[in-house]
């Protein structure tokens, strides 16, 4: 008998970064792959630039993407992301998804699987909802972010009482819903220690959707980005926000400034790009270049150009999120610099494996140091990419990791 899954969460295609792209591969693959009865409920696009994407309208509706039916809602969208404002985000999510739910409730739809991506981490309320009803309906509370520890260990609520009473919340929904699952092994165990009771936890890694990311040898953004020819590119893509702490590349850019073969690229959109440009400016930097979101194809080949990545996290965010980033430079055999604080999922999957060069958090020498160790070690350089090639194929594949999923919630 066919398979049925509602998905229940505020980001989704086209959004092409973070949690909407695995949220949408994943229901793509289990549509078109295992032949799933796939719907999502989700908000309008927005993500990473917060604003609403060209063609819709920040609306209730109902659309059909690539075979799946999707009911998008209204979002609030902040001209400046602080917290408390992200929590009124969560809120209108929350209370025009229940309208929805609502909805299909009234029509019957009965579904085996309720699968809620996290954050924003309120969701879980909507699943025990629905299962409130279809009582054999599996819930699955899918955590990409820790998103109230980070929001504490950040300093972003200053409210004891508020993060009590969110810790909680999430404490209910963890105990409650049928599976928890999570992005890596740091995060899993801070996920099972929040808790006394018993919690049917699983590691469910983010994945490399091999049809789009690998090796390719095409040069042609080299003729739409003149300035990238003959120079070694030194590369971050990703979400511009506060918990990437991205000015210290911004100085490390500045300490290679007289370096004519290198230069820098910032591509990605999020809150903080306009702050982290005008220090750029500051500066005066010509070897520092800043891109926005790149269609798939051309993102394959910015990921293979660039001779080195950068993963770049503050202290205090270790081991309550793992960049999504991550997959993708592994799937291309990218040759990586991150830092992580030792012991943190992070720092275990470079170390162990030697697939990058890792360096502690917020520290401009060592960037430097590390970016002048790779450009000097060929054979340093040339292990790493081999190992991180290595890596993406033996564990990161997207049917691999699905699969093994799937087996362990049946």
């Amino acid at each position: 008998m066919k398979k049925s899954i509602l998905f229940i969460g505020i980001n989704y295609f086209p959004e092409l970064t973070g949690i909407g792209k695995y949220t949408a591969d994943m229901a793509q693959y289990l549509f078109h792959k295992k032949q799933f009865d796939v719907t999502v409920i989700t908000g309008n696009p927005y993500y990473p630039q917060w604003r609403i994407y060209d063609g819709y309208k920040n609306t209730i509706c109902k659309e059909i993407v690539n075979g799946v039916s999707v009911y998008r809602t209204p979002v609030y969208i902040p001209s400046k992301p602080r917290t408390m404002k992200r929590l009124l985000q969560d809120a209108l999510f929350f209370v025009c998804s229940f309208l929805i739910l609502n909805f299909l409730l009234l029509k019957r739809r009965k579904y085996d699987y309720v699968f809620l991506p996290v954050p924003p981490f309120t969701t879980g309320f909507l699943g025990l909802y629905y299962r409130f009803f279809f009582r054999k309906t599996k819930i699955i509370y899918h955590i990409q972010d820790l998103q109230i520890d980070a929001a504490n260990n950040l300093g972003m609520i200053k409210q004891k009482g508020l993060i009590n009473f969110l810790f909680m919340l999430e404490s209910f929904i963890l105990t409650h819903v049928d599976f928890v699952s999570t992005i890596s092994e740091g995060m899993l165990a801070k996920i099972k220690a929040k808790s006394n009771k018993s919690m049917n936890t699983i590691l469910f890694p983010n994945w490399i959707n091999n049809n789009e990311i690998f090796q390719t040898e095409s040069k042609s953004l080299i003729a739409k980005y003149s300035w990238m020819e003959n120079k070694k590119v030194i590369l971050y893509s990703g979400a511009i926000g506060e918990k990437q702490g991205l000015e210290v590349l911004v100085d490390a850019a500045n300490y290679f400034k007289e370096d004519l073969g290198l230069c820098f690229i910032i591509a990605g959109e999020g809150p903080y790009k306009e702050k982290l440009s005008e220090y750029a400016n500051k500066k005066s930097l010509r070897n520092v270049h800043f891109l926005n979101l790149l269609p798939t194809n051309e993102f394959n080949e910015m990921l293979n150009a660039a001779y080195l990545h950068i993963i770049i996290q503050k202290e205090s965010g270790n081991d309550l999120f793992l960049p999504s980033k991550l997959t993708n430079i592994l799937g291309i055999g990218g040759a990586t610099i991150v830092t992580a604080s030792p012991n943190t999922s992070l720092y275990n999957i470079f170390k162990l494996n030697n697939c990058g060069y890792v360096i502690p958090t917020s520290n401009f020498e060592k960037l430097c140091e590390a970016i002048q160790s790779l450009k000097s070690d060929s054979f340093l350089y040339n292990e790493i990419r081999t190992n991180a090639l290595t890596y993406a194929k033996t564990y990161l594949y997207q049917a691999c990791v699905i699969d093994s999923f799937l087996n362990k919630i049946q």
